[in-house]
């Protein structure tokens, strides 16, 4: 376990970022449960990657962002995450609600945001659709499309979970925190070993 990688979790008020983070983590979330709107709140948790190694990641739960006017008239979005964590951020999850395309809608904002401020950096962006209800409205069906084409479209891996099942979960935190963890690349080590077998010889 090396470095503690930063995670910052976005999305729309009331999609379920907080539900989500305290399922997967300490798995204490049922239909009763009473959350209160987040202004922030850090959570730290030891992830197993998908090569068997645990990796400490810490997430940055955000407040929710008001769907307001997504775009403006000149294109600009009012949609932006606070600065800081812009800075710090080495992935993203981003959140929407399967029922509510306003919460889609607010996804493409952050993510542009994203895109401007990141500089060179390399960023793991992620997409949940937390699925509230059992049933299938039509309204899921179309914002799960929706939101699967955009996913494509800018390359991003879109899981579909939902905040009363950990299980589901798992998927999109063991992803993310791989992504962010790669093994070490065999390559840079060959020179040092090259370099002893020369001096053993001499």
């Amino acid at each position: 376990m090396g470095k503690t990688s930063k995670v910052v979790i976005c999305g729309m008020k009331g999609v379920g970022k907080t539900a989500i983070l305290e399922q997967v983590i300490y798995g204490n979330i049922t239909p009763k449960s009473e959350l209160h709107p987040t202004i922030e709140d850090i959570y730290v948790a030891n992830i197993e990657s998908d090569k068997g190694t645990r990796e400490k990641v810490r997430f940055y739960d955000t407040a929710g962002i008001e769907h307001l006017q997504t775009a403006t008239a000149n294109g600009t979005t009012n949609q932006q995450l606070p600065r800081h964590y812009l800075a710090i951020a080495d992935g993203y999850i981003l959140v929407y609600d399967t029922e509510r395309s306003d919460s889609l809608d607010v996804l493409v904002s952050l993510k542009k945001d994203i895109d401007k401020n990141k500089d060179k950096k390399e960023v793991t962006i992620i997409v949940i659709g937390n699925k509230f209800k059992e049933s299938e409205t039509t309204e899921f069906e179309s914002t799960l499309s929706k939101a699967s084409a955009w996913c494509n479209r800018e390359k991003i891996r879109h899981f579909s979970a939902s905040a009363m099942q950990r299980n589901s979960l798992y998927e999109a935190f063991v992803y993310i925190t791989s992504k962010l963890n790669p093994p070490p690349s065999k390559s840079t080590f060959t020179p040092l070993s090259m370099g002893r077998k020369v001096k053993d010889q001499s």
